[in-house]
């Protein structure tokens, strides 16, 4: 407020400081020369116009006042009185108008004001919202995590405890795989789940997405074999160039299909495709399954969330990860008259999409 003030009286002293020295021309120039004076008493509009923006009407009418107290008693001619009327005039209006805009002024500056606060507690809620998300998302990732130990763990004990005692050989045997079985279970399970809780971060190089679809079909083929399942890949007579870590789209994609060959029951077909359009590199993954029921479709890239019996549930949301971490989007749809079709788009530059 002090700066305020000081301003204020900066304004008021120049309004002065021009009309006095306005009337002091004026009253030199009068008798002198009466065209002069004509021109410097509407110059006296400009003091009147200065106070009126300044402080509003009441100071435009001062002005206007004192300015008329000063020169008309010089000049009691009618042009003067007239003249005299049209500044009051000026002042006035001038002034009425340079209120409204203060006062529209003050008003949005108390807007912003509350915009700002208002942003300020949105800013807050949602940092409260993330946290809180966060924590309900460690709880369902801790609920869903000892529910996956716990069957394996039920087994090996159920398993150890028959090994404890005297049994046949072939139970023996059987007991021993169970005990392989569910180990190998667990370590799969831990090893997906550290590469979900701390994925790699992207080593971005320019690869040809056709070496990438072909090394999966070559990983994939023994597992393909095993379910009587048909892998089948034309590449693009043409390299397909992507700036982006060969290593994570491969295992995007090899986790794609063996999803899709242990998604077949009794033999049948994967189909691979590559294709470019507008800055995308679009990578199809289509098997000949039952496919995935609509109520499904959106939870399958929740962190363990599965349909299969020995599924540790995080295969596809590690895609889901290393999609996020490429800027492009995975998509499901359903083929007809059977069969489901995973969609990867991946922009040719990661940090750009169209």
């Amino acid at each position: 407020m002090p700066l305020e003030r000081k301003a204020r009286r900066i304004q008021a002293t120049v309004v002065v400081t021009l009309l006095a020295t306005m009337l002091a021309a004026y009253l030199v120039t009068l008798g002198n020369s009466p065209f002069v004076g004509k021109i410097l008493r509407y110059l006296f509009f400009l003091p009147i116009v200065m106070a009126a923006l300044w402080f509003g009407w009441r100071g435009g009418l001062a002005t206007a006042m004192l300015a008329t107290v000063l020169y008309l008693p010089a000049d009691p001619s009618e042009d003067a009185a007239v003249e005299a009327v049209d500044l009051f005039l000026i002042g006035s209006i001038m002034g009425v108008l340079a209120d409204r805009e203060r006062r529209k002024r003050i008003l949005l500056q108390q807007a912003t004001r509350e915009l700002g606060a208002a942003y300020d507690q949105l800013q807050d809620n949602m940092i409260r919202l993330r946290q809180a998300e966060r924590l309900s998302a460690t709880g369902q990732l801790a609920a869903s995590l000892a529910h996956e130990i716990r069957t394996p763990l039920a087994s090996i004990e159920g398993a150890a405890e028959m090994l404890n005692g005297d049994i046949a050989p072939a139970l023996r045997s059987e007991m021993t795989g169970i005990l392989r079985k569910e180990s190998r279970r667990l370590s799969r399970l831990l090893a997906d789940l550290l590469n979900y809780a701390k994925p790699r971060r992207p080593e971005f190089t320019e690869s040809d997405v056709r070496d990438v679809v072909s090394a999966v079909v070559i990983l994939a083929s023994p597992s393909a074999r095993q379910h009587d399942v048909k892998l089948h890949f034309a590449p693009p007579t043409s390299p397909v160039p992507l700036y982006c870590d060969g290593q994570q789209l491969q295992q995007l994609l090899l986790n794609l299909t063996l999803n899709a060959v242990q998604s077949i029951p009794n033999g049948g077909d994967i189909e691979f495709a590559v294709e470019r359009s507008a800055g995308l590199v679009v990578v199809r993954v289509a098997d000949t399954g039952p496919g995935i029921p609509p109520d499904q479709r959106d939870r399958i890239f929740d962190p363990f969330y599965t349909t299969k019996p020995d599924g540790t549930g995080l295969g596809l949301a590690v895609c889901s990860q290393i999609v996020d971490a490429h800027n492009g989007k995975i998509l499901i749809l359903s083929r007809e008259p059977h069969g489901t079709e995973f969609v990867v788009e991946l922009p040719v530059r990661p940090e750009t999409r169209p």
